[in-house]
């Protein structure tokens, strides 16, 4: 039984279970018990349903704050935690002194996915998109990353304080729908916005399930990246896990193959033939179009009581670099130089045939030469 400071965790109201430091600061986990008669395992590697106290690995310390993935997938990461920080200093509290616990409380019932902790600091991160300037914000979004002070600070962080990701982003809520709005950091250029909906455009043409996309009009660069949220469907949170925390694996650095995707694909959704067929144009498109940081944080899969398991829409698909110059998810072992026979190799060994290998690898080669502006950069800038 958990004793001690603990946060209760919920899913559409319904109590999951308990979070609690350890002596060692890891963050122990327990289902309630109506969870093990009515509900699912939220992390089938790691968290079977079962009354057992469950405690992570060390190996999570350093990953996920010493806590499971998949509770590691509620915190925000990069620009989020950025303004979390900020926020937490601008009421005087030491940022050293917060345990992943109570970065939870603060996440409270703004998380990505649909888990929600009790009791929280704060809640509500979502805001309305009436009359809010664009460019204005994105603006703030660079005093942020420049460690200059931001008179919107505040708005910045109800607006994106429980998002993930390096870009700065905010999360609203308009005509009953809820989006995600990226915005330039750092060294990307004026174009990232219109590039990464370029790319959704020409992802969607090849096949791949995306959520609806937009580029909202700006006077400053070329547009901003609008998407609706996967993990919201007519006001409903859905349950997600991202590969990386449902493998317990450092989405920072290569730690996984795509036949490893292709493997929890098959084991997760029951061999589900549309996922498995997603999964192997999801590679090619990354492949072809040059987005390297396909890191295990950028693939999920989503819960229902209705369809069990199924893999996530894609997201975060753009042209993309690493510091090492090559795919952070290796294609039957490589990094770079892959060829056609690996990506054939990766979607027939899943299970798929030859020719619809052959035939939807040619059509997404055909396909994403729409994408050739951006692509030449390749060429400008050999590894």
């Amino acid at each position: 039984m958990i004793r001690g400071k603990k946060l209760e965790v919920y899913y559409h109201k319904k109590p999951v279970g308990y979070l609690a430091e350890t002596p060692d600061k890891l963050i122990a986990f327990q289902y309630s018990d109506s969870w093990i008669s009515n509900g699912f395992s939220i992390s089938p590697l790691s968290l079977p349903l079962s009354r057992d106290v469950f405690v992570p690995p060390e190996k999570c310390r350093d990953r996920f704050g010493g806590m499971f993935g998949v509770f590691a997938d509620s915190l925000p990461d990069s620009w989020g935690q950025l303004l979390l920080d900020r926020h937490l200093r601008t009421l005087g509290i030491d940022i050293g002194n917060i345990s992943a616990l109570d970065r939870l409380s603060y996440v409270g019932k703004a998380g990505m996915g649909a888990l929600e902790y009790h009791p929280a600091k704060e809640t509500d991160f979502n805001a309305d998109s009436a009359g809010l300037d664009y460019d204005q914000i994105a603006q703030e979004c660079e005093k942020v990353l420049s460690s200059k002070t931001s008179e919107q600070l505040d708005t910045l962080y109800h607006l994106g304080g429980s998002s993930g990701g390096t870009r700065p982003k905010i999360l609203l809520k308009e005509n009953n729908k809820e989006w995600i709005i990226k915005f330039p950091a750092g060294k990307d250029p004026a174009i990232s916005g219109k590039r990464e909906y370029d790319y959704s455009l020409c992802a969607k043409e090849c096949g791949i399930i995306m959520t609806e996309t937009a580029l909202l009009d700006s006077s400053v660069c070329e547009g901003y990246f609008k998407t609706a949220r996967f993990d919201r469907e007519a006001g409903m949170k859905l349950f997600s896990i991202t590969f990386a925390g449902l493998l317990e694996a450092d989405f920072r650095a290569p730690s996984c193959d795509y036949s490893t995707f292709m493997k929890l694909v098959r084991m997760l959704t029951k061999d589900n033939a549309t996922d498995k067929e997603q999964m192997y144009l999801i590679m090619c498109f990354n492949v072809l179009t040059h987005n390297r940081d396909d890191h295990t944080k950028n693939f999920s899969f989503l819960y229902t009581d209705q369809n069990g398991w199924r893999l996530a829409p894609a997201y975060d698909l753009t042209y993309s670099d690493t510091y090492w110059g090559e795919h952070t998810t290796s294609v039957n072992g490589k990094g770079k130089d892959i060829t056609d026979k690996d990506l054939i190799r990766i979607g027939t060994e899943a299970g798929l045939s030859k020719s619809f290998c052959v035939q939807h690898l040619n059509d997404i080669h055909h396909k994403t030469r729409m994408l050739s502006q951006y692509l030449s950069n390749e060429k400008s800038h050999p590894d």
